[in-house]
């Protein structure tokens, strides 16, 4: 059975659009981790989540979370995810199938740092889930082409994805279907047009 996450109506946006959250912990609205919702000005729908100061980890893949890689669940109840297959609450084999969303931006997580509460410091950041009118990017093992499925790659040390010809068996979970190969470049990471749609939140 699909996880089912409560619905916002009216969140709370730090920086003022959901592709731009990154708000750091003790957060102003607490109660909105994890919860989904749409959002009227980007015609998209989010789940806002924390990212675990353990994504900048030395296991796995090792580094801050980027703009375009997918994010793996590490505690669902908590709303807790990462970008590290090592930490996945179900393991790195079964991560490309634990995929929580899209990072819409490189989230900032610091390492063994605390709040100003005293507890370990976590970022709150919305995970693109299904795109509206406009498209999502995500970034890909390859150079997809039009009506391709994205799926979780299943490579080691991975948070991308990979395309897979339509009518053919998907490695992993389904992330949405490319919209052809006109990429863009953030932080120079390659990304690809993409219709979102991460099932679980419908």
């Amino acid at each position: 059975m699909a996880q089912v996450f409560k619905r916002i109506s009216n969140p709370y946006m730090p920086q003022g659009t959901p592709d731009l959250t990154n708000a750091p912990s003790p957060f102003y609205a607490p109660g909105e981790v994890p919860a989904y919702f749409n959002d009227q000005n980007t015609g998209n729908s989010y789940l806002r989540v924390q990212v675990d100061s353990g994504a900048t980890s030395a296991t796995g893949i090792g580094h801050t979370p980027a703009a375009g890689e997918v994010a793996y669940w590490k505690d669902v109840l908590r709303g807790i995810v990462t970008n590290d297959k090592a930490q996945c609450d179900l393991g790195p084999t079964a991560a490309p199938n634990r995929i929580a969303g899209i990072f819409t931006l490189a989230p900032t997580v610091t390492a063994n740092a605390k709040g100003t509460d005293g507890q370990p410091l976590m970022y709150m950041v919305d995970l693109l889930v299904k795109s509206g009118p406009a498209l999502g990017y995500v970034q890909c093992s390859g150079v997809p082409t039009q009506g391709q499925t994205a799926s979780g790659n299943t490579s080691a040390n991975t948070a991308n994805t990979v395309a897979t010809a339509a009518g053919t068996a998907t490695p992993a979970e389904i992330i949405g279907v490319f919209s052809g190969s006109a990429s863009i470049t953030v932080a120079s990471n390659t990304l690809y047009p993409i219709a979102v749609n991460i099932g679980f939140a419908d």
